[in-house]
C-alpha cells in the first residue's frame, strides 16, 4: 500500500507525494475525474497503474517527436524524460517500445554519428567523447570507430592542416606556426602523431 501525503502545485502540473518519499508529477487536470486525495491510501499496483496510464501517452509522444526532429541515442531519450519528470518505469516501457518498433538503435545511431563527424572532419577521439556525452556504450564506441577506414582520418587531417597552414601569414615563426596547427589538429579530435604527421605533409605540399 501506498499513502498519498501532499500535492504540490507548479503551474499547469502536480506532484503527487507519497509516504515512502517518492514523487510524481501529472498534468493538473489528470487529477480532475480521480479520487486522489491527501492521506488516501491505494494498492501500490493501482497507483502505479494511474500513474502509467496518464503519463506514458505523453512521454511516448515526446520521445517520437524527438525522433522525428533527429536520430537520438537511448541515453539521450532517456536523459530528455527524465527532466520531464517521468517516472522510471514510464521511461523503462517507452524505451521498450521504441526499440521494439525499431524506431531506437544505438547500434544504428552510433554508425550514424561517426560518419556524420567524418564528413565534417572531426577526429577519433572528439567523436568518442561526443558519443560518450550521449550515453553509448565504451565497447560500442570503440568497435564502431574501429569499423572506419583508418587512412581517412589522416587524409582528413591533412585536409584541415592545409587550412591552417594557409591562414598562417609568411612572417610568422616556423615553429610557432607548427605548434600552432598541430595543437589545432588535437582539439579537433587527432591524436598528437596523426596531427604531427599531418602538419608536417601539409606544409610540404604548400
Amino acid at each position: 500500500m501506498v499513502r498519498i501525503t501532499a500535492f504540490e502545485y507548479h503551474g499547469s502540473y502536480v506532484c503527487v507525494c507519497l509516504d515512502d518519499g517518492s514523487k510524481y508529477w501529472l498534468k493538473k487536470d489528470d487529477l480532475a475525474d480521480s479520487c486522489l486525495a491527501e492521506n488516501l491510501e491505494m494498492d501500490t499496483e493501482a497507483f502505479s497503474q494511474f500513474i502509467r496510464i496518464h503519463q506514458y501517452p505523453r512521454a511516448l509522444n515526446q520521445a517520437v517527436a524527438m525522433l522525428a526532429r533527429r536520430p537520438c541515442s537511448k541515453g539521450e531519450i532517456i536523459v530528455r524524460l527524465q527532466r520531464s519528470k517521468y517516472s522510471s518505469e514510464v521511461v523503462d516501457l517507452v524505451i521498450y517500445k521504441l526499440e521494439k518498433e525499431k524506431l531506437l538503435n544505438d547500434r544504428e545511431f552510433c554508425e550514424q554519428w561517426i560518419q556524420y563527424r567524418l564528413g565534417r572532419k572531426y577526429g577519433p577521439s572528439f567523436i568518442h567523447r561526443e558519443l560518450k556525452t550521449k550515453g553509448i556504450p565504451e565497447d560500442m564506441i570503440v568497435s564502431s570507430l574501429e569499423n572506419h577506414d583508418q587512412s581517412e582520418e589522416l587524409i582528413n587531417a591533412v585536409s584541415l592542416a592545409k587550412k591552417a597552414w594557409a591562414r598562417v601569414k609568411p612572417d610568422s615563426d616556423l615553429y610557432k606556426s607548427r605548434q600552432k596547427v598541430i595543437s589545432s589538429l588535437v582539439r579537433k579530435g587527432y591524436s598528437w602523431e596523426i596531427a604531427k604527421e599531418a602538419c608536417s605533409t601539409a606544409e610540404k605540399d604548400m
